[in-house]
């Protein structure tokens, strides 16, 4: 293959990426950046450092803030997907295979399909394979055994595809010091500093996935054939000009059709109300709606606040619905199902809802990290609510942040400043039809409190039409109850 057909064919290969993200999963990556807050801070480097992997972590995390804004995030993204197939064709270190440097990259862009893999897969096998390239023009057992033990540190285990590359690569007694390198490095990361995790995640990787203890068959899968297809690359045989051209050819068509058998329309779906109630696309939500009706509680929260934002509230019949609950959910502590709520209960004026919605999602994501959209939010609430010490807080945090560092810095005027937030006319209004007085929570009563917000401010439609909606749809509840009901005792 030229050197021409080359740097085409990788152009393509980013712009085939680029259009994935922006047309097959345009939600995905700035959903993964509102689950994680990078911060120019010593401590956020030295915390991210304390763990294995804690460089390649670092350094996607880095890159991943950059979907705050969508199509830089996919433009970023489709480039470390290059820089991953240019180093896989530097290790294989053949002109006329260039093809198979696509193998490894489609398949990890097949398996992001799945919203729990982290960026830090990614940059961790790009590091492990440019060791592999490196090895290749110089070779040699005691420099790799060096960047074996301290890349554990810095990428994680995806240094182990650097290793058996170069065990694979010598194919004498010497590999089998990187052998037993490999495992003595990961039993001393576990019985010293990483003494808290499990021995399933210090072996496979402690944030490549965003479950913990859940280990994707795929995963591993793409971890060997980096590893495989570069170190028998020189016992290939030449290929004749056909099978250069089906080869890629073949690969694209599997990439297409493994992007496909992977999408999970349900997630993508939820991924996009999420993200759409979040840029408050308002007319967005219902084209979806309209196109595919929601077909979980979390889409119908957005799409019925979609449909009392853009005046449209007497279309809610037309609109499948689930309940109550399609209204506003209860309290779910995990990352993704109190979203919507938290943002209905901001526009109703019960900010203390909000507040308490916006923190359990934050606390609830999984691999603990901090949200840069959440605890704006929290901030907001307690700026309202006149606690401005732990709105101070949040605001120090995000202003060490580079998309919220402005907004940090702004939200400062209204600390302590009612004359400030009286000239803000989101924040004057919100405080004028906010709860009043101390009530208790509870959710099986919403309707109740929905009344007390209206009664107390009757500027507050928001809460007449909620309260209407709510009480339609507990008496189609109801009805539906009694029939099963009487149908079971007809049986």
């Amino acid at each position: 293959m030229s050197k021409t057909f080359q740097y085409i064919s990788s152009v393509i290969f980013g712009i085939a990426v680029f259009l994935f993200w922006h047309l097959l999963h345009p939600y995905a990556l700035g959903f993964q950046e509102q689950n994680q807050l990078f911060l120019f801070t010593w401590d956020f480097f030295v915390e991210r450092m304390s763990v294995s992997g804690g460089l390649a972590d670092y350094i996607a995390e880095f890159f991943t803030q950059f979907s705050y804004i969508p199509v830089l995030g996919e433009v970023l993204t489709a480039l470390l997907f290059v820089a991953f197939q240019l180093s896989v064709a530097l290790a294989i270190g053949r002109n006329e295979w260039y093809a198979l440097s696509f193998v490894p990259p489609v398949l990890l862009l097949v398996y992001m399909c799945d919203i729990y893999v982290m960026l830090s897969f990614l940059v961790a096998l790009t590091v492990a394979v440019l060791l592999c390239a490196l090895y290749r023009r110089r070779p040699g057992i005691i420099w790799a055994s060096v960047a074996t033990f301290f890349g554990y540190w810095l990428i994680g285990p995806a240094i182990f595809v650097f290793a058996l590359f170069a065990v694979i690569r010598e194919r004498n007694s010497r590999s089998l010091i990187l052998v037993a390198l490999s495992v003595l490095v990961v039993v001393v990361s576990r019985l010293t500093y990483l003494q808290q995790y499990p021995w399933k995640t210090v072996i496979f990787g402690i944030n490549y996935y965003r479950l913990p203890l859940t280990v994707p068959a795929m995963q591993l899968i793409i971890a060997g054939v980096a590893a495989l297809i570069p170190a028998i690359s020189d016992h290939l045989p030449k290929p004749k000009r056909i099978v250069d051209i089906s080869l890629g050819l073949l690969i694209a068509a599997g990439g297409t059709v493994g992007c496909w058998l992977n999408y999970e329309k349900d997630i993508v779906e939820l991924v996009a109300y999420d993200q759409m109630v979040r840029n408050e696309d308002w007319d967005g939500i219902l084209k979806r709606a309209e196109k595919y009706q929601p077909d979980s509680e979390l889409g119908s929260v957005s799409v019925n606040l979609a449909l009392f934002m853009s005046g449209r509230g007497n279309e809610l019949p037309q609109f499948k619905q689930f309940g109550t609950r399609g209204l506003i959910l209860p309290n779910i502590r995990d990352f993704i199902s109190n979203a919507s709520s938290s943002e209905v209960f901001w526009r109703l004026g019960m900010i203390n809802e909000s507040l308490r919605y916006a923190f359990d999602t934050q606390e609830s994501l999984i691999n603990n990290r901090k949200s840069g959209r959440w605890m704006s939010r929290m901030a907001e609430c307690q700026i309202l609510n006149g606690r401005y010490d732990v709105a101070e807080k949040y605001l120090d945090i995000l202003s060490h942040s580079l998309f919220y560092r402005r907004w940090a810095e702004n939200e400062r005027q209204y600390l302590r400043n009612d004359a400030a937030i009286a000239s803000n006319p989101i924040y004057a209004y919100l405080r004028s039809v906010r709860n009043q007085s101390d009530f208790l929570y509870y959710y099986p009563e919403m309707d109740k409190m929905l009344a007390i917000l209206y009664h107390q401010n009757r500027n507050n439609v928001m809460a007449a039409w909620y309260y209407q909606a709510w009480t339609a749809l507990k008496k189609n509840e109801a009805d539906d109850e009694e029939t099963y009901t009487g149908n079971a005792h007809g049986n």
